[in-house]
């Protein structure tokens, strides 16, 4: 090589703005800009002097020219080329790089070809941009016309892949259009609120407002007005006020976590199911109602009955349909799945690169337990995106350490805060049940500083669960108000 020649490539590698490479008549790499290596992932050192065919792989999947070799091609027909689309991927990483590429002819002074130079793009934001900007305009196509309902969500929004979650689905779809009452079972995070969603704009009721109440939000005394409505003079400044049943007539009414509901409530919700009737707060007149309800709960019907936070009763004319969400835990094949799904839509409106997971994030994705399901991954996901570097390809395990998914796989409990397998009584399966769950409890409460808003987030459940958890167990926290005194 010349001095001029090494004098050029040098100030050519020091490019960043956009991938400058250039190989020789044997196919060898001899000079790799900074901007090829935040492109491609190499490093300059493990580049120069290789094979072009020891550092990528073609995509034999695509049937065009895209995941042919530009540079190859320069080469066999001696002829540049100019905006060339290639997509294709490096041996050190599944990523898949999509770039815009001109080629160029270099001569000796025999006028024989010694070298080409590839100068490419990265256009993977573009993309993913047309895709984002597509799939907004294929959900818009696919939502209802009469969808200004309060919903956002239909059937096609559901996203799975595991035998067990479209099952659900197809179950959902089959009850959609009856009258029927549903009740919706899963854990915080699963999606309840997305199939109640789906099962209404898929029935005949969907041209009607979509009326959901969490029932864990308000406090008991609010509850029944909110329900009922009121009747001016019912109570100290009460006016005639509509209540949810009424704005719910003639379409469906989602009662959220049903079993948080005051178990006297609960008899006048049934009288109402079995007589589609009702009476406003402070009022004698009763009203008629035509409503499909759809309920839902975060624990299992028999441990809410046996726990008398479900009335026997009430449980079978809410659940004339149950559906039971399976957890993200029981359905492996959806995590990847969901991951990607979200890097996709999440990662090009926060202006970052990320295109997909690390092998090593992918296996601590698989390997861990997601209380929060399918809200936790989401979460995580959004957070690793703008945890990670501007020119950051993938979700590392470093772009996880400020969640508490990376605190838990990196810090795990202590012995003594846990109860060991060899110290459980055999014959009391509750009371060991109780006690680990009161450890728990306890050891969160200190790591979030006895904040019950932040410990309740860390453990996934309501606030309202957790207070009634402190007093079932008789925590003493650090203001002593769950004190047994």
């Amino acid at each position: 090589m010349s001095k001029n020649n090494s004098l050029l490539y040098r100030e050519l590698e020091e490019v960043t703005t956009m991938g400058i490479q250039i190989v020789d008549i044997h196919r060898k790499v001899i000079c790799y800009s900074k901007g090829c290596e935040l492109i491609e992932g190499y490093k300059r050192k493990d580049v120069l002097g290789k094979d072009m065919n020891s550092l990528y792989n073609q995509r034999p999947e695509l049937k065009s020219n895209s995941s042919r070799s530009v540079i190859v091609d320069t080469f066999e027909t001696e002829t540049p080329q100019k905006d060339v689309f290639v997509s294709y991927t490096t041996k050190n990483s599944d990523r898949i790089i999509n770039v815009l590429c001109d080629t160029y002819l270099l001569y000796d002074n025999n006028d024989h070809i010694k070298s080409v130079i590839c100068v490419f793009r990265d256009i993977s934001d573009y993309l993913n941009l047309i895709s984002l900007v597509n799939r907004l305009n294929a959900e818009l196509n696919l939502q209802n016309p009469n969808l200004n309902n309060d919903t956002q969500y239909t059937f096609d929004h559901l996203i799975g892949a595991s035998p067990n979650f479209l099952d659900v689905i197809e179950q959902a779809k089959r009850i959609a259009n009856s009258d029927e009452s549903v009740l919706i079972v899963g854990e915080t995070g699963t999606g309840k609120e997305l199939f109640a969603q789906s099962i209404h704009n898929a029935s005949k009721r969907n041209d009607h407002r979509f009326i959901a109440l969490n029932c864990s939000a308000l406090p008991e005394n609010l509850m029944e007005s909110t329900l009922f409505g009121t009747c001016k003079g019912a109570f100290t400044g009460a006016l005639n006020q509509k209540g949810l049943l009424e704005e719910a007539n003639g379409s469906t009414l989602f009662l959220d976590e049903i079993n948080s509901m005051d178990i006297g409530l609960q008899a006048k919700l049934l009288r109402v199911l079995e007589t589609k009737r009702y009476r406003k707060v402070g009022s004698n007149q009763e009203q008629s109602c035509d409503i499909r309800f759809i309920c839902a709960m975060n624990q299992s019907p028999q441990k809410a009955i046996s726990d008398k936070k479900i009335r026997l009763d009430l449980y079978y004319r809410i659940a004339v349909f149950s559906l039971s969400i399976p957890p993200l835990r029981e359905r492996k094949e959806d995590i990847l799945f969901l991951s990607n799904y979200f890097i996709k839509t999440l990662a090009p409106p926060s202006g970052k690169k990320i295109s997909g997971l690390s092998q090593k994030t992918s296996k601590l994705f698989e390997n861990y337990a997601w209380q929060g399901n399918v809200r936790e991954l989401k979460h995580v996901i959004l957070q690793s995106i703008y945890s990670a570097k501007e020119n950051d390809r993938l979700i590392e395990p470093k772009h996880l350490q400020n969640h508490s998914f990376e605190n838990i796989l990196s810090h795990p409990v202590k012995g003594d805060s846990l109860i060991s397998v060899s110290s459980l009584s055999e014959s009391d399966l509750t009371k060991n049940i109780n006690a680990y769950e009161k450890n728990l409890i306890r050891q969160a409460l200190e790591k979030n500083d006895y904040n019950i808003t932040k410990t309740a987030e860390y453990l996934n459940i309501t606030r309202q669960s957790l207070h009634g958890k402190i007093k079932k167990h008789l925590i003493v926290t650090k203001n002593a108000e769950f004190s047994n005194n």
